[in-house]
């Protein structure tokens, strides 16, 4: 009975197991047919309650396995990167989450429109942050929430994360208020420290006054001192009888007397100024009002004659003053700007354009990327535009008030309208650009828009099948105060032509080859003055003609001058590192 008994047991425990078996053999079939079968059509078993109740924040995602880009979180709070997850979107719209299988029904915008999981975002900027400064190696040791991971789902956990959020909050107001004790006491000391610096300045210029104010009363007294025996000396030779000994002493006695009115004249225009940037003294010298009224007045009793014929036959260049610059090289041309008043100079070695004031005061210089070798400069008023002519680009540009190129004109060819080295330029009182096209032998009338509108200097042959040439290599051009007439420097044939602006006729021309008064050796720049006569600079040398071109005057200049331009009663010679500012003067 016992053996019956136990064979009946162990049958039970076998059929146990072999059910069991069968039942997973089917249990594994069926999931290979879901498996099979389309997503959208098979449903699938939802989880339960307890699998979305907590899960963790992932590092990586669990498809691609690398950091999240984008992360996108399902419904069953699953995350997963939004390029791996629209992978997993059927043509219904249902997505399937890959750890769950649960499926979820999307909108029109796809994945993108699911919500982005921010608790990630939070552990990898915590994960990136190092410690950079002792304050914050002080909260190395502190946990964050995204340190200890984040529980979202489950009301209980995230009550007790929060509360651990108010000791962390605590700590960190504890470490930033620590910082904060730290900055002030690095503040209090730089400015304890620049105090310090200050007031040891301050001692230094106050012994360095002092000593400036030994020195001075020294000097003073010593003046003083060399001034009462010279009064004493006069005394005593003012008893001497005259004599030849006694007329030596006295010359000695009236140097000893200049000198020393002279030195103090030189005590008294010195003065200490205080620089507050560089907190330093200078003692430099003062202007003389006094002096200043001297030269004011003998300047108006002294006022030259007007620029006659008479007045040129006796009359020579003196030199007033060099105006240059740093960069000054090679100037060409110097003409006033209407509407300021200023004097602009041409540099062509420099590439710019200087502009000095009235007064002769260099203010700045401006140039530009196209200049190469700025040589010329007229000015419109009507429009308040500068008209500054390149030789080596063969154009002609057009410069703003602002100092800015606007546009250009011209370009380098043989035809109407094109320059070739061109030299020099004009404003007429039509508004037209009458350039002297040195390249070209001729002279070139253009409107401000670059249209050709005439030659000068240059005609039709009677066959009508070239052109005529009056012109050689010419210089340099100036129109007459009434602006009736054009002289031109005809360089290459040694002479100067006189035309009408208004038609190109020639009225006048003058010179020979020659070295003598009257003659022309290489004539490079020719200017008008005030009362018509011409003014022609040639190599070495300055000379004057009537418009009638009889010669009036000759004086000697430094050679390879390369400009000249008269302004008034003053001629303005360009040299190589300066303009030289002459004047006209009685001997």
């Amino acid at each position: 009975g016992d053996e019956r008994e136990n064979m009946a047991t162990v049958q039970e425990q076998h059929g146990s197991r072999t059910g069991g078996r069968d039942k997973r053999v089917q249990r594994s079939k069926t999931d290979a047919h879901h498996s099979s079968a389309s997503p959208a059509r098979v449903p699938r078993r939802k989880p339960s309650q307890k699998t979305r109740a907590q899960p963790t924040i992932d590092q990586n995602c669990r498809i691609c396995y690398g950091e999240f880009t984008q992360p996108k979180q399902l419904p069953c709070l699953h995350t997963f990167c939004q390029n791996c997850l629209e992978k997993f979107v059927n043509p219904k719209l249902l997505v399937e989450c890959p750890t769950c299988r649960e499926e979820t029904q999307l909108t029109v915008l796809g994945v993108a429109a699911l919500p982005d999981n921010l608790a990630v975002g939070i552990l990898r900027l915590s994960k990136d942050h190092e410690a950079s400064s002792p304050a914050v190696q002080r909260r190395g040791n502190q946990r964050t929430i995204s340190e200890s991971g984040l529980n979202i789902g489950d009301p209980l956990s995230m009550k007790r994360q929060l509360q651990i959020s108010f000791s962390n909050l605590e700590e960190f107001e504890t470490t930033f208020q620590a910082d904060i004790q730290e900055l002030s006491q690095n503040i209090n000391n730089t400015i304890e420290r620049k105090m310090e610096e200050l007031a040891e300045k301050k001692d230094a210029l106050g012994k360095q006054l002092k000593k400036i104010l030994k020195d001075k009363l020294e000097l003073h007294e010593n003046w003083r001192s060399q001034s009462e025996d010279l009064i004493e000396r006069i005394d005593d030779e003012k008893l001497k009888e005259s004599s030849a000994q006694h007329i030596m002493e006295m010359n000695t006695l009236g140097n000893s007397f200049g000198s020393l009115i002279s030195k103090m004249d030189r005590m008294c225009a010195e003065k200490v100024s205080f620089d507050p940037n560089s907190l330093s003294l200078n003692l430099c010298k003062q202007s003389n009002p006094m002096e200043e009224t001297k030269v004011a007045r003998k300047a108006s009793q002294n006022k030259l004659p007007a620029l006659s014929t008479d007045f040129y036959k006796v009359a020579t260049l003196e030199e007033v003053r060099k105006m240059k610059w740093q960069n000054c090289l090679q100037p060409r041309c110097a003409a006033i700007c209407p509407w300021t008043g200023q004097i602009w100079v041409c540099s062509s070695g420099s590439r710019e354009i200087a502009i000095f004031d009235s007064d002769d005061t260099f203010v700045h210089s401006f140039t530009n990327s196209a200049f190469l070798f700025p040589c010329s400069i007229a000015f419109k008023m009507e429009t308040m535009e500068a008209f500054v002519l390149d030789k080596r680009q063969s154009s002609i540009f057009v410069v703003s008030p602002t100092y800015q190129v606007t546009r250009s004109i011209a370009r380098e060819g043989k035809k109407s309208g094109c320059l070739n080295s061109p030299t020099a330029l004009v404003l007429d009182n039509k508004g037209r650009l009458i350039v002297s096209d040195n390249g070209n032998d001729r002279i070139q009338v253009l409107d401000t828009d670059g249209t050709y509108v005439a030659y000068i200097g240059l005609h039709h042959q009677e066959d009508g099948k070239g052109y005529i040439q009056e012109l050689s290599s010419p210089g340099g051009l100036a129109l007459s105060m009434d602006g009736k007439a054009v002289a031109v420097a005809d360089t290459g044939n040694c002479r100067i032509k006189i035309y009408s602006a208004n038609s190109g006729r020639s009225l006048q021309c003058f010179g020979m080859r020659g070295r003598a008064n009257g003659q022309l050796e290489k004539p490079i720049d020719v200017s008008w003055d005030t009362q018509g006569h011409l003014l022609v600079l040639d190599e070495g040398r300055v000379q004057v003609f009537t418009e009638n071109g009889e010669f009036l005057r000759a004086v000697k200049v430094k050679e390879h001058l390369t400009g000249m331009s008269a302004i008034g009663q003053c001629v303005l010679l360009s040299d190589t590192y300066c303009v030289n500012k002459m004047i006209w003067k009685i001997k």
